[in-house]
């Protein structure tokens, strides 16, 4: 891993493909899997210098995340990651359950049990992390275990979409970065695997729903708690 600026996750090095496109790719994935702190500000410097390379392709890819409203610009151009309110899951967790579900029913459809052993494999390296409270990895394999389902639907643009949902959610993840999320993740991994397996599309579909709203609540908890101290404070 690159040295990295404070306040920042760890970034891969550089490889060699065209600047832009790989640092939009490992800025997405880090957005995806809650790498970053609702309301966190970045500067074109700061990533800049954390990549090793010049603002140029940083602007290109933040652009990139502007569009896809991963990032923000309020006024005076400071970048930051959208704040984590009740509002914003509202907005992106009912798409979620809609989208992601609809992927997995098209998955099952289209692989069967085909699926079922590497799925199995993930969910038995997933729980291994737990014991480690190794979150970051954990993360990192949940959206593996997700996106292996997701890929498989035969639905490109279905693929984007829900690709989008996760830059827009992931960070909300970070204000929970604890062992509760692997709690209830297990279970209903069983149960997608086991809808693959007895290739029943609404089994697998509904456990991943369930699975997306047993992460949520946590998160919903959070965000409640902390408008709560707020106010305290006030």
């Amino acid at each position: 891993m690159a040295p990295t600026s404070a306040g920042l996750p760890s970034f891969v090095e550089r490889r060699p493909v065209q600047d832009d496109d790989f640092i939009y790719k490992e800025l997405k994935q880090l957005f995806m899997i809650g790498e970053f702190v609702p309301g966190q500000k970045l500067t074109l410097p700061t990533l800049a210098a954390a990549f090793g390379t010049s603002q140029m392709p940083i602007r290109e890819a933040t652009n990139r995340l502007l569009s896809a409203r991963a990032l923000e610009a309020p006024p005076r151009r400071t970048l930051c990651v959208p704040d984590a309110t009740t509002e914003r899951m509202d907005a992106l967790l009912p798409l979620r359950l809609l989208l992601e579900g609809e992927a997995t029913r098209l998955a099952v459809e289209a692989k069967g049990t085909e699926l079922v052993a590497e799925l199995e494999a993930i969910n038995a390296e997933m729980d291994a992390k737990v014991p480690h409270e190794d979150i970051k990895a954990y993360l990192r394999l949940n959206q593996k275990f997700h996106f292996l389902v997701y890929q498989s639907c035969g639905n490109a643009e279905l693929i984007d979409l829900i690709e989008l949902l996760w830059m827009r959610y992931g960070p909300m993840l970070n204000i929970v970065r604890s062992g509760v999320l692997s709690k209830s993740g297990h279970t209903r991994h069983l149960e997608v695997v086991s809808g693959f397996r007895k290739r029943n599309p609404e089994i697998a579909a509904a456990a991943m729903q369930s699975d997306i709203r047993d992460a949520a609540g946590p998160i919903r908890q959070a965000i409640e708690d902390g408008l709560t101290e707020r106010r305290r404070a006030e």
